[in-house]
C-alpha cells in the first residue's frame, strides 16, 4: 500500500489547524508504514496499538479544537463537520475495538480508511469552512481596528 504524505494540497491556510492536521497525518503515515511490515512480529502490532491509540487521542483533540473554532466562528455547516468527526471516530474506535480481538484482521482496513478519509476530509470538508473563517477573521480584525481608531 501506498504512503500518506502531507502536501501543499492539504493546506487551507488556517495555521492551527494546518499543523493539526500535518501531525494528524504523519500519525496515519507511520500507520501505513508499520501496516506495510508484511511478517508482523508481536512488537509490530504492539506499535500498531500505539500508533492507532495515538490517532484517536489526537483526532479527539484536534477535532474538538476545530469545532470549538467553527462555532466561535458560527460556521452555518457546523453540524454536517461535526457528523464527519463523529463518524470517524466512531469508525476508529471499532478498528481499535477488533485489533484488540484480533490485531492481524485488522490493520489492512484500518489502513484503508484512513488513508481514504483524512486526505478527503482535510481537502474537501476543512477547504469548505476555510474560507468562511479567513473572511471571518478578516472581519474581526477591521472592526478591532475600527474600534483602535475611534478611541
Amino acid at each position: 500500500m501506498e504512503g500518506l504524505a502531507w502536501d501543499d494540497s492539504c493546506k487551507i491556510q488556517i495555521s492551527l489547524m494546518d499543523e493539526r492536521n500535518q501531525r494528524l497525518m504523519e500519525i496515519a503515515a507511520k500507520l501505513v508504514e508499520l501496516n506495510a511490515v508484511k511478517r508482523k512480529k508481536e512488537e509490530d502490532f504492539e506499535a500498531i496499538g500505539e500508533v492507532l491509540a495515538d490517532m484517536m487521542e489526537f483526532a479527539r483533540m484536534h477535532f474538538n479544537e476545530e469545532e470549538k473554532l467553527l462555532v466561535g466562528k458560527q460556521y452555518p455547516e457546523l453540524n454536517q463537520h461535526r457528523r464527519e468527526h463523529k463518524k470517524f471516530i466512531k469508525k476508529m474506535m471499532g478498528f481499535r475495538r477488533l485489533f484488540s480481538e484480533d490485531p492481524g484482521k485488522v490493520t489492512d482496513d484500518a489502513v484503508g480508511y484512513v488513508k481514504e478519509w483524512l486526505p478527503s476530509h482535510i481537502k474537501e470538508e476543512d477547504a469548505r469552512y476555510a474560507p468562511f473563517v479567513r473572511v471571518q477573521n478578516y472581519l474581526a480584525e477591521c472592526q478591532a481596528m475600527g474600534r483602535r481608531g475611534r478611541s
